[in-house]
């Protein structure tokens, strides 16, 4: 093996903290300024925010942190007031700085406690509480009871508080409460009120009111009240919900000054309290660690995983320091439910209270809710920029307007009448416009028992470019079948025995026995699927300790017992104690007592077998261990290994043994076979993904031969194509990693059954320039990934990212290091995933979905009630739909604005505008309506190889806008020259000339003409934009979108063809002046007919073109690619990974 060239072992690992459940995922000191009140700043800024109708003071409400800083003076944070802090995403927040005073005072920063009688500082940033350091001059977080502590040092909590102490700790804690509040209706109505959006309408409404827009502003009034009523009766409904979600209310036994208080309020606990865990469960209000007992535990509610988990009591060791990620299978966390605790005779499970209120994980959970990550999607950046691009256009109209009329108007009724023109060219129903693809979607998704908490990422799914699969319970059944077992002969393993109840009594069968953590919930058997099916594989039997432990002089967690008809009664068997298993450290471990041999303990661990190997004595291991191993796991079946050792020990010091002390010195046992057969839905789904150019990668914590050969079977893989497992090791002596490939036939076996370096499979079987990197293949383990990952070169570790097809044994955190790395180069990543152990990678990706019962899941933005992948498809369909309803919406929405505008603007040139029942029936039947039911057409049944446009801001867009701009332009100029050119010399025709400048919108022919034409742009818009496939169906599947187009239609060529001279009122209402000529009158519809023809297919065929792209391209001047994955693919040589 020869080490790679480019490795920097300066090279630190990334922070991946935003995903991870431990308290360092926040930053303890973030950015921080202090900022005093100047009276002085007040007195000059405070008079200009006020002047101009006080738009100051509305900056002041959307930007605090602006005005902070205009109006405070910086200082020391010492002597700060207020402080700016930035959060992990950037974003600015302002927080007052508290001050809480009481004798004897002390802080908790980090494991520190600063004793005082003076004031102490603190302020309150995102829900949790930052006190102020002297040593750091700084506001520092305040830690929890774990924070620096060893395990030892937990332990001594045991006695719990003194009262002083309590004291103490509550002044500086606060309160144990998740408490959202529902905010009154009153409030949010003016939360509501002044947002950007509503208080742009406000000053429409001035403006129309002004103008004598009357019946105009009283609809968009109308319009805006109902809106606002929606908008709050949906904040108000999830505002309780959340509120009835995170309230909890509870009283629990705790130990203060060495006595039992019974029935204390849950609120009142704090950091350092020990609790006492009743037998039959409780709901925790805080996050606990076990120090005696065991618990049963349903973590649904946090990790949307509903099988029952058993929690053990943390070990004494004093070197380790306490971690929640390394030690949450002694955690209790806050707002799952334990089911029911085990004590030994009269003992109480006793528990220590880590962290409280939104430091806890329920806290972390909701602080997600109330704080989330900013989702950055391309579509709403370029969308304000187009708003932008809008309001410079306005600003042109405005100043051209105001040329014209400051002359015969005068300064201040100009400016009112030239206000008007920047209210026609920003539509102030855009926002809620682009949500109308994304709540239908939303409701197709539904009806699949698809369900979202963040409606956003609905329209990102449309983007997903590539797709991560968790194996067991995801790509495969949940429910493992045991297939056989295989035992040791002297130093061999033997032949496989299929029926594990013929066994003699040996140490697998007593593995397969006790070496789980099965419980009786309600007399039913409940654990994980693996562990049961293999229990009930032996056809032994497990009982309570409190039904049966008249026999076992000590704490016992179950009871098992063989069948009557075996052969070996009286073979009881005590569990003691459980190591449970750790995705970590892969594997699992039991202390065991035998009812015939009571003064022996009997140690057996079962995991991956690469893992047990390494803790077995070498002697022990058998010779043909690899090939046998190689062979099974080629066939796709699930491996683990089981080894056992026997030791001396008092039962009593069982409970304070650590694991390190116990797996040590294993003699290896054998192996047990699981199958583990594919959903059938899931070879389709992956072929589905793949036509669509949506690459597929598995991440799993199974077996990298059994990934692989799972991975061949469903076709992530192709049968032709090479796989290759990439190995990374660090060198004994040198600082650099040593790198070697392994290249697997299609059946998974190793071409030649040895290592070698990459020159040697050049020579063996593959020549330089063979592989293409769209034709193999790199496979790599957790270990391996971590070596590339933090000790090689950038370069290396992004090769790895594009051309990785599986991720085998991957601890949680890898996984979402893995899609957050994946998501670093470009790449629009999903994941789909089952377990607790995906939920950080759930989380991390743009589109992660949680194969779960639960109707929503706060593991991941998606929930899917069917549990198989043919969701994704699904998920990823309707984004592609959503967001090109949200394109066309939006485009749609601008052109009606800018024709509205040319409208306007020829009309004033001319001497008049459009009329009050004019801007009425534009904007409401011709663009309200029209945009609610644009997105009714539901996503194409097939998914296509080309991802939909996610640019606004782009050449393409710019073009087709620019193209539209000139026919409605060209159209409406063309209809207005039609009326008055000299050519015709219409007999019945008057030019308009204006008398009275103060007459709005008098009468006249030329407003009929530029009013009729710009009808009907707006609905050949509406028919033009309305894009169906390949993202949509078809628009004649949109049965009420063809009904308004035809009503429409027909009511705005009756007007022209036929006027209702019978319905002068309607006339007069609408303010239009027919023409009397019937040849006019089929000349104007000529030419209706040659726009929207026009624009029909320019957008459906001239635009959606090969050859129009190609131009666009050339017009991009665009070399390389954006994406830096696609940097990376072309980086790849064609001799690489053969001689780097």
């Amino acid at each position: 093996m020869n080490p790679e060239e480019n490795y920097s072992s300066q090279r630190k690992a990334s922070n991946y903290s935003d995903v991870l459940h431990t308290d360092d995922d926040i930053n303890p000191i973030p950015p921080q300024c202090g900022y005093t009140f100047s009276i002085i700043k007040a007195l000059l800024i405070y008079p200009l925010a006020i002047l101009p109708l006080g738009t100051g003071l509305l900056l002041a409400y959307w930007y605090r942190a602006l005005w902070v800083r205009l109006t405070y003076s910086s200082c020391p944070l010492s002597r700060a007031t207020t402080v700016v802090m930035t959060d992990e995403y950037g974003q600015q927040r302002v927080s007052t700085v508290q001050v809480t005073t009481f004798p004897d005072a002390y802080s908790a920063i980090g494991n520190k406690v600063e004793i005082s009688s003076c004031a102490t500082r603190y302020l309150t940033h995102c829900r949790l509480r930052y006190l102020y350091s002297d040593d750091e001059k700084k506001f520092i977080l305040l830690r929890g009871h774990d924070c620096d502590r060893t395990l030892a040092g937990i332990h001594e909590s045991i006695t719990g508080l003194s009262g002083r102490d309590y004291e103490l700790r509550k002044a500086t804690y606060g309160i144990n409460s998740i408490d959202v509040p529902v905010k009154p209706i009153l409030v949010m109505l003016y939360q509501e009120v002044l947002t950007p959006f509503y208080a742009f309408q406000i000053l429409c409404l001035v403006v129309w009111y002004v103008e004598e827009y009357y019946y105009y502003g009283a609809f968009i009034v109308l319009s805006s009240l109902f809106t606002i009523s929606y908008s709050l009766f949906q904040t108000y409904t999830s505002a309780v919900q959340l509120h009835e979600l995170v309230r909890q209310s509870c009283t629990v036994n705790v130990i203060r000054d060495g006595r039992e208080l019974r029935d204390v309020p849950g609120e009142s606990l704090v950091p350092g309290d020990v609790m006492v865990i009743p037998p039959t469960g409780m709901s925790m209000p805080c996050d606990a660690v076990l120090l005696t007992g065991t618990a049963i535990v349903n973590e649904a509610s946090l990790t949307g995983e509903s099988v029952p988990i058993t929690k053990t009591p943390l070990s004494q060791s004093h070197g380790d320091l306490y971690r929640p990620d390394k030690h949450k299978h002694h955690t209790l966390f806050g707002g799952t439910q334990v089911i029911q605790t085990r004590f030994y005779n009269n003992s109480s499970v006793l528990a220590v209270v880590l962290r409280t209120a939104f430091s806890t994980s329920k806290g972390r959970m909701v602080r997600s809710i109330l704080y989330p990550k900013p989702l950055n999607f391309k579509f709403y950046l370029d969308a304000i920029k187009f708003v932008l691009v809008l309001g410079v256009i306005a600003l042109g109209g405005f100043c051209y307007t105001m040329t014209i009329d400051v002359k015969l108007l005068g300064p201040l009724l100009a400016i009112v009448r030239s206000l008007d023109i920047v209210t026609t060219v920003v539509p102030p129903a855009l926002p809620a416009a682009l949500t109308v693809g994304t709540v239908y979607a939303l409701q197709r998704l539904k009806k699949q028992q698809i369900y979202c908490i963040s409606p956003q990422r609905v329209n990102v799914c449309g983007k997903i470019k590539l797709v991560c699969f968790d194996k067991t319970g995801t790509l495969t059944e949940e429910s493992v079948k045991t297939s056989g077992v295989i035992m040791m002969t002297g130093n061999e393993l033997c032949s496989e025995t299929q029926d594990p109840t013929s066994l003699p009594p040996c140490p697998i069968l007593f593995t397969m026995a006790t070496c789980h953590s099965l419980t009786r919930i309600n007399g039913k058997l409940r654990g994980d699927p693996l562990e049961l099916d293999m229990f009930e594989a032996t056809k032994w039997t497990i009982s309570e300790p409190e039904n049966d432990s008249t026999k076992f002089d000590l704490l016992v967690q179950g009871i098992v017992k063989p069948p009557p008809t075996s052969g070996l009664v009286g073979m009881e068997m005590g569990i003691m104690k459980q190591f449970p298993f750790s995705s970590e450290l892969q594997r699992m471990c039991v202390l065991v007592r035998a009812l015939d041999n009571p003064k022996v303990l009997h140690v057996y661990v079962k995991g991956a077998p690469e893992k047990v190997k390494d803790l077995c004595r070498p002697e022990t291991v058998p010779v043909n261990f690899k090939e046998v191993l190689r062979s099974l796991t080629q066939k796709g079946l699930r491996v683990l290994a089981v080894a056992h050792h026997s030791m001396e020990l008092q039962w009593h010091k069982s409970e304070n043994i650590d694991r390190d002390m116990v797996e040590c010195d294993l003699e290896f046992g054998g192996l047990i076979i699981m199958k583990n057969s594919l959903k059938p839905e899931t070879t389709p789904v992956i072929s589905v993904l793949k036509n669509a150019n949506i690459r597929t990668v598995m991440v799993t914590g199974d077996n990298l031969l059994t990934a692989v050969c799972v991975a061949r079977e469903c076709g992530m893989i192709p049968r032709h194509h090479q796989a290759i497992v990439m190995k990374a090791e660090i060198q004994a002596h040198g600082p650099l990693p040593v790198i070697s490939y392994e290249p697997l036939n299609s059946d998974g076996s190793v071409s030649d059954g040895q290592e070698m370096e990459m020159q040697a499979i050049a020579a063996e079987r593959l020549k330089p320039g063979d592989l293409k990197p769209g034709d193999f293949h790199l496979i790599i383990d957790g270990k391996s990934f971590a070596v590339v990952k933090d000790y090689c070169s950038e370069d290396l570790f992004n090769k790895l990212l594009v051309k990785g097809a599986v991720f085998a044994r991957m601890s949680p955190d890898q996984k979402a290091e893995l899609v957050l790395g994946l998501q670093k180069l470009g790449y629009g990543v999903g994941m789909c995933g089952d377990g607790a152990n995906d939920c950080g990678a759930l989380k991390a990706a743009h589109a992660g979905i949680s194969l779960s019962e639960a109707e929503a899941s706060v593991a991941s933005p998606f929930t899917s009630k069917v549990p198989n992948i043919t969701c994704v498809p699904k998920v990823i369909m309707e984004g592609r739909a959503a967001l090109t309803t949200m394109f066309s919406v939006f485009k749609y929405m601008a052109l009606y604005a800018l024709t509205q505008f040319i409208s306007a603007t020829i009309l004033y040139v001319v001497g008049t505008n459009l009329g009050d029942f004019q801007y009425l029936y534009i904007d409401f039947c011709l663009a309200t309506i029209f945009v609610l039911v644009m997105g009714l057409n539901g996503p194409y049944p097939v998914l296509v190889k080309q991802r939909p446009e996610g640019r606004l801001a782009s050449i393409n867009m710019l073009v087709r806008m620019v193209i539209h701009i000139v026919l409605i332009v060209g159209f409406q100029v063309a209809a207005l020259y039609y009326l008055k050119s000299p050519t015709w010399a219409w007999s019945w025709y008057k030019p308009f000339v204006v008398t009275d400048p103060t007459e709005r919108v008098p009468v006249c022919l030329e407003n009929t003409i530029i009013f009729t034409m710009a009808n009907f742009q707006y609905i050949g818009l509406a028919l033009a934009l309305s894009i169906g496939p390949p993202y949509r169906k078809p628009t004649y599947t949109n049965l009420p979108f063809l009904a308004l187009l035809a009503i429409m239609f027909f009511c705005n060529t009756y007007l022209i063809l036929t006027p209702p001279d019978w319905l002068p009122l309607l006339l007069d209402f609408m303010g239009l002046q027919p023409s009397p000529s019937i040849t006019f009158r089929v000349g104007i519809l000529l030419l209706v007919f040659v726009y929207i023809a026009l624009v029909f297919l320019l957008e459906t065929f001239v635009m959606s073109s090969r050859t129009f792209h190609q131009v666009i391209k050339v017009l991009r001047f665009k070399r390389r690619p954006n994406n830096p994955y696609k940097h990376v693919l072309a980086s790849i040589g064609p001799t690489w990974p053969l001689k780097g």
